[in-house]
């Protein structure tokens, strides 16, 4: 007995249970025994009801901590605690569920979404810049959402349960918490919610529910999401008819009437497919979303590319390159659209509909590009100049274009603005932009020796800037 005691202190929990289960497949009578064993003593003489578990859950959302300083201070939920202590009564629940108690598995699970809804506030969030805790939540809705999954399909889950279960889920889906969740990225409940719904709802509750959830959702960014759900499911149920109705009812959200413009296009119906988006069009000026009109021009495009209208191509390019002052993407269509005797009088008349100051986003310009591609360098060294002292960014980017002619202007140029970025700031950026500046003058005619010259002016007048002296000694 001895030895026996000694060498079940040396074996592992794992090779105990490996053991017993090879020898229980073998001998019956030990197999009856063990599961007497373990039921009375894990199952049966469980004293913990549901209820009790419930408890558990929401005792763990009740800690706190204190924030700020000694005179305002304030009691805020300690989410780093709570997730912590869910976590763990959650991998309780799995354990119930191992062991056939889906009941109590599956109500721990929607006990932490209904605790999660009374401690939430978005307010939470407010100060939470890297995430962290919309993490750490949205980590323990997963779990628990799994939890639950899991339980509700188990065998020994009680109907009268899962129908209680879900009317607080269904309680849950009609308040502005599942939608901060998602509007947060933590969680997306209503997508769990149809999960169990489809497990546990008949399809006309089903329906009834995406009404719901349609209703609730007027006028807010995600409405499209549960318009395309109901619509797939009617699809489905092949209730076609219903679904193009509901397609037709919600036409004025723009990501549903993409989906019917879509429909139109895939069976070559171009005509009604433009003037769905012509009303998109109107409904989104209207509105001011001009982001969505540009979107709805573009797919207008997509229409007359397909059909090979070549004429309305013009057009919508036209009108989209006016729109955006400029795009190269619309640029290169309508070169390749134009005849090529007509094509300059064409691009100079378009060119001149848009505003345009010569310098764009750190100093590239879409028409500045269009003149280097069109080799235009009298024009492209117009523009740089046209605010009689360039940007330097745009010297940068365009100067090497404008041919040899243009050249010694524009190192006068540079030299102007790079000795007054050398007075007025005294930096390492500002050292580290002038040596750049000065490789780009490099790249035009008698350049090397503007830089050069450029140099040796840096060095006799700023022989104490060290750091600069360095940027510069390649010149």
């Amino acid at each position: 007995m001895n030895d026996l005691e000694h060498l079940l202190k040396l074996a592992s929990a794992s090779d105990l249970r490996t053991f017993s289960k090879d020898y229980a497949h073998k001998n019956e009578g030990f197999r009856q025994e063990l599961l007497t064993f373990l039921d009375s003593k894990y199952v049966n003489k469980n004293e913990k009801t549901i209820e009790d578990y419930c408890r558990q859950m929401r005792g763990s959302f009740g800690f706190t901590q204190k924030i700020g300083d000694r005179w305002h201070s304030f009691i805020v939920p300690d989410w780093y605690l709570i997730t912590s202590r869910a976590n763990s009564i959650l991998k309780e629940g799995d354990k119930l569920l191992a062991i056939g108690n889906a009941n109590a598995a599956a109500s721990i699970a929607v006990e932490f979404f209904v605790a999660l809804q009374d401690t939430y506030d978005e307010d939470c969030l407010s100060d939470d810049y890297d995430g962290d805790i919309a993490c750490e939540i949205g980590n323990s809705c997963e779990q628990a959402e799994q939890l639950l999954l899991k339980s509700i399909k188990h065998s020994s889950m009680s109907k009268d349960v899962v129908q209680d279960l879900t009317k607080k889920l269904n309680d849950i889906s009609k308040t502005s918490f599942s939608h901060d969740l998602n509007n947060y990225f933590i969680f997306d409940f209503d997508h769990m919610f149809l999960q169990v719904s489809q497990t546990t709802m008949s399809d006309d509750e089903q329906l009834n529910m995406f009404d719901t959830q349609i209703m609730q959702h007027a006028g807010q960014y995600d409405q499209f999401v549960y318009v395309e759900r109901k619509v797939d499911m009617l699809r489905q149920l092949h209730r076609d008819a219903d679904a193009q109705a509901e397609l037709r009812k919600y036409k004025n959200l723009p990501e549903i009437r993409t989906l019917v413009v879509n429909d139109l296009i895939s069976k070559k119906d171009f005509q009604t497919a433009v003037q769905l988006i012509h009303e998109g069009i109107d409904v989104a000026r209207e509105l001011g979303h001009w982001g969505t009109v540009r979107s709805w021009r573009e797919k207008e495009l997509e229409i007359y590319e397909k059909s090979g209208d070549q004429s309305r191509q013009i057009d919508m390019c036209s009108t989209l390159f006016v729109s955006e002052r400029g795009s190269m993407t619309y640029y290169r269509k309508l070169k390749a659209l134009i005849p090529a005797n007509e094509w300059k009088d064409f691009l100079y008349q378009l060119l001149s509909k848009i505003s345009n100051d010569g310098s764009g986003m750190f100093g590239q310009s879409v028409i500045a590009d269009i003149y280097v591609a069109e080799k235009e360098v009298d024009k492209l060294y117009e523009l740089i100049m046209s605010h009689g002292r360039p940007r330097l960014n745009s010297l940068n980017r365009y100067a090497k274009h404008t041919g040899e002619n243009h050249a010694k202007q524009l190192l006068d140029a540079y030299e102007q603005l790079l000795k007054s970025e050398a007075r007025i700031n005294v930096n390492v950026k500002t050292y580290h932009r002038i040596a750049e500046a000065m490789s780009y003058m490099c790249q035009l005619h008698d350049g090397k020796q503007a830089a050069h010259q450029l140099a040796e002016f840096f060095r006799q007048e700023y022989r104490r800037r060290p750091k600069m002296m360095e940027e510069i000694k390649q010149f």
